[in-house]
């Protein structure tokens, strides 16, 4: 991919960016993919240092942990991180030191499966949701949350915030999207409450706007706040663009740097795996709408696909997956072949 660019004299993708007092060295984030591998506390180990320190080594400017649940039921299967102890903040510490000396940026993804808690987790008597409703015919059974069980959610986003803060992480998302706990509070076709979190736009999507101003607080004026947003439900009578974007505008106000740009997951038969989502577009309608930064994560397999996004004022930041699992220094490649003009 990197010939066809060696060319050109720079790459937008190479660009340094600042976001409040950190300074990314590039416009490439490595996008936050569950491996599975942690051990059954909820700790990363030697193959999360690996896993994470190669991208860093090969020239990723923001490396992002995957989802790291904020309590024991969050955790979406046996092999997930976890952010609720501090043993499990002492175990990311290497992996956060390391990735610096290699000159990367270190963010960590907080987030609760909510209902969509896997077979395998170690939490199964405590699956939990915004209501009772199971996500499909196999899934468990979930206990509705109550409000006072909500606001510890809420102070539990902001203690994982804490210990993030503490072990060297730059930069913290919240996972609002993928049909877990909070997008599960975000969409009309899952929030059948009534109260302070549910029955109306305001009051579903009051959990994440209060957890958003919880992790700010936590985590200082300082820091980029990114969210993960599911912006359609891919579904007739869901959550779609014109119900993200004032939710946005509030997030902004509340302390969000970037928008994580999604879709899908809140109901079985929508997700982006099983209909086409042009994320691209996604992004752009949030940036041109609400002047809100963007990240494009999904769909992005090349270095045109990335540069063509940035260079169309899509997004800000491209978030690459499976192009960095399948070449850990995609980025150094990069830079050797503007180098090589």
């Amino acid at each position: 991919m990197a010939d066809r660019l060696r060319f050109k004299e720079t790459l937008m993708l190479l660009d340094p960016l600042k976001i409040r007092d950190l300074e990314l060295p590039n416009r490439v984030v490595m996008a936050p993919m569950s491996q599975r591998s942690a051990d059954q506390t909820g700790c990363a180990n030697s193959w999360h240092l690996v896993h994470y320190g190669s991208r860093a080594v090969g020239g990723v400017g923001l490396v992002m942990i995957e989802d790291s649940a904020v309590s024991p039921e969050g955790r979406g299967h046996g092999g997930a991180l976890g952010l609720y102890t501090d043993e499990q903040a002492a175990a990311l510490a290497p992996i956060v030191e390391f990735c610096h000396q290699q000159g990367a940026k270190v963010g960590v993804q907080l987030g609760h499966t909510g209902r969509k808690a896997f077979a395998d987790s170690d939490a199964l008597n405590q699956v939990v949701g915004a209501t009772g409703a199971p996500f499909n015919a196999s899934s468990h059974q979930p206990h509705a949350l109550t409000d006072e069980e909500i606001g510890d959610l809420v102070a539990a986003f902001g203690q994982a915030a804490a210990r993030a803060s503490q072990v060297g992480v730059d930069v913290i998302e919240i996972h609002a999207s993928h049909g877990y706990l909070i997008h599960e509070f975000l969409s009309p076709l899952t929030n059948h409450r009534s109260g302070p979190y549910g029955g109306d736009p305001e009051a579903n999507s009051r959990f994440l706007l209060d957890i958003v101003e919880r992790v700010r607080a936590a985590c200082g004026p300082g820091m980029p706040l990114f969210v993960r947003l599911a912006i359609d439900d891919l579904a007739d009578g869901g959550w779609h663009a014109d119900d993200a974007i004032p939710v946005i505008n509030q997030l902004s106000r509340a302390g969000c740097d970037a928008i994580d740009a999604a879709a899908g997951g809140a109901v079985e038969g929508a997700s982006s795996f099983e209909i086409p989502v042009d994320f691209r577009n996604l992004a752009a309608q949030v940036r041109e709408r609400t002047g809100v930064p963007t990240i494009v994560a999904g769909g992005i397999s090349s270095a045109e696909a990335a540069e063509a996004a940035l260079a169309g004022s899509d997004c800000d930041l491209v978030a690459i997956g499976r192009l960095l699992l399948t070449n850990p220094f995609w980025v150094n490649s990069l830079k050797e072949s503007t180098q090589a003009r």
